[in-house]
């Protein structure tokens, strides 16, 4: 079993379109439970416009807590499925579409609600009918037992509940995806007193009983203590800092930018000192999971995006493209953009004194 211990751009994304490309199983966070996602490939290829494809059976199986109780739902479906990629809220590229799918879901979504509402079909009282006894083993049964989890406030399953049933959960898993969540914007973060703070949405964390403190229960710990557990990096330190200065609004959540305004003229030197901060945070984040790990004996290696084999660390016998999530395909008409950024970065790499390849240390 993999573990990818994740963070903002990287690679998440590539890794995930590279397990489904490989048929691999996957387990992920959805809110607050656990997913378990997996796939039999019949046929694989590559459109003429250079997009990858496979012909799949999917089945998706979703574990959740109700009250004292551990329910799952289970549903399967067979189809084509394309891998796309799009820059989220891309500086350089300002009319990416992820600015403009989240503009549309501002005007369109109670922000309160959104995540709640996501892929709702059915209303209360459909719940109730459809997780009645006679739609047992149907495809009714299982999805109307999905939206039920889902609504249920994002309820964790908890210290006891997860380390009861980590067998379960884990069983034919081949990658799991956690994301090293770390709050740029505050130096006290929420959790830090409880073990949460440096990942304060890792799913990996349930909380003891009704006290503040979070732990990695004992079983999960002893299956990342027999896994691959992987810490992704980019030794090209310039392309590195060019995507997060450009996902910048992106991976901070809009929390200083909600236009993508932070490098335009008149803002740039009141901007350049915050930029510089983000970056000198981020760059840190592979030795801080690297120290995450170590306190909890859960050995772990660093993997290179710009170099190492995906093939050779995550098993599989067929590649992706490695710039096949790469941002620069969407800079390609905004050469001004992409100057401002990257004279800023190499003006970062130079005062910080670093070299042009990167490793942890």
């Amino acid at each position: 079993m993999n573990v990818y211990w994740g963070y903002g751009n990287c690679g998440k994304l590539h890794l995930q379109f590279y397990a489904k490309y490989n048929g691999m199983n996957i387990l992920s966070k959805k809110h607050n439970n656990f997913m378990k996602t997996k796939i039999k490939v019949h046929h694989r290829g590559v459109t003429p416009r250079g997009n990858y494809w496979i012909y799949r059976d999917l089945q998706k199986k979703l574990y959740g807590r109700d009250g004292n109780k551990f329910i799952s739902s289970e549903t399967t479906d067979t189809k084509l499925q394309k891998f796309h990629f799009i820059p989220d809220d891309s500086y350089i590229n300002p009319l990416s579409k992820g600015l403009y799918n989240y503009n549309m879901y501002l005007k369109k979504i109670d922000l309160k609600t959104a995540a709640k509402n996501e892929n709702v079909t059915f209303t209360d009282e459909d719940i109730k009918k459809f997780t009645g006894d006679e739609y047992k083993g149907s495809d009714l049964y299982n999805i109307a037992i999905m939206e039920y989890i889902i609504g249920k406030e994002f309820e964790d399953l908890g210290y006891d509940m997860l380390n009861d049933n980590t067998d379960e959960i884990f069983d034919d898993v081949d990658i799991v995806f956690t994301n090293m969540v770390t709050n740029f914007s505050s130096y006290n973060p929420y959790g830090k007193k409880y073990g949460r703070w440096f990942v304060e949405d890792s799913y990996l964390l349930q909380q003891i009983g009704k006290s503040k403190e979070y732990r990695i229960p004992e079983n999960v710990l002893n299956k990342l203590r027999e896994a691959n557990n992987i810490i992704p990096y980019k030794s090209d330190i310039f392309s590195w800092a060019v995507s997060y200065v450009d996902s910048f609004s992106h991976i901070t959540d809009k929390r200083y930018d909600e236009e993508q305004l932070i490098l335009e003229k008149d803002l740039y030197d009141k901007n350049i000192k915050l930029i510089f901060k983000f970056l000198d945070h981020h760059l840190h984040l592979p030795i801080k999971i690297a120290e995450f790990l170590t306190k909890r004996n859960i050995p772990y290696r660093y993997f290179d995006l710009d170099n190492d084999s995906y093939n050779e660390v995550f098993g599989g016998d067929f590649e992706i493209d490695r710039d096949y999530t790469n941002h620069s395909e969407s800079w390609k008409d905004y050469q001004d953009r992409y100057n401002q950024v990257a004279d800023m970065v190499k003006l970062w790499i130079s005062e910080r004194n670093l070299p042009s390849y990167y490793t942890p240390n």
